[in-house]
């Protein structure tokens, strides 16, 4: 068992691109697994919770534009290096536009809602105490995560584009993509889980 696990690290190490599959593959059904363990924990456990505020509408634009553009740059990206064992023809073109979109959407995202997902410390005020917070630690981490590795897909996707990198540099880059998008993915999906438990009120 040791040994599996000291060679597959090995291979994610010297061979990221090649073992991807199988590690996005794990990754994915590890967090489904996780999110079923965790709602029927949070069930069993689940008490009442303070009334939270509702989201205006340009909070749930933003929100949506954020889940729409991951989902198809997931879609067309996962789907493919599964079924085929790459990207090719129209699941790449598909997936250029789902990049526009979330380079647009992270920025907007960030301002939207970098406040409700402070980790704030400070005592709470009689109005505060009024709701429950908007985002617990799960989902105020998670956006944090979503954020970083987000901001890593773009700038991986834009420095492959100039004409400084070598063979090497090119296949290190695309590798980082590939990683730093199914970090994007996972922690978008732990961060609706979050959302979605919240407006259950089960947490």
């Amino acid at each position: 068992m040791s040994s599996n696990l000291i060679s597959t690290v090995s291979d994610i190490l010297h061979h990221p691109g090649k073992v991807f599959p199988d590690v996005l593959l794990i990754v994915l059904l590890a967090t489904a697994g996780l999110i079923l363990l965790h709602l029927v924990v949070a069930l069993i456990g689940s008490k009442p919770t303070r009334p939270r505020r509702r989201w205006n509408w340009w909070e749930r634009l933003v929100y949506l534009g954020a889940l729409v553009s991951v989902t198809t740059l997931g879609f067309t990206a996962f789907y493919p290096v599964l079924t085929l064992g790459h990207m090719r023809h129209w699941w790449l073109f598909a997936h250029m536009f789902g990049a526009g979109a979330m380079v647009a959407v992270l920025p907007l995202i960030a301002i939207t809602w970098a406040g409700p997902n402070r980790f704030d410390v400070r005592a709470e005020s009689d109005e505060e105490e009024t709701y429950a917070p908007r985002f617990f630690w799960l989902t105020k981490l998670t956006f944090w995560l979503f954020l970083a590795s987000g901001l890593i897909v773009a700038l991986t996707m834009m420095l492959s584009m100039l004409p400084v990198f070598g063979t090497e540099g090119q296949h290190a880059l695309l590798d980082i993509h590939r990683y730093a998008g199914l970090m994007a993915v996972v922690t978008l999906v732990l961060h609706l889980y979050g959302v979605l438990l919240q407006r259950a009120r089960i947490r």
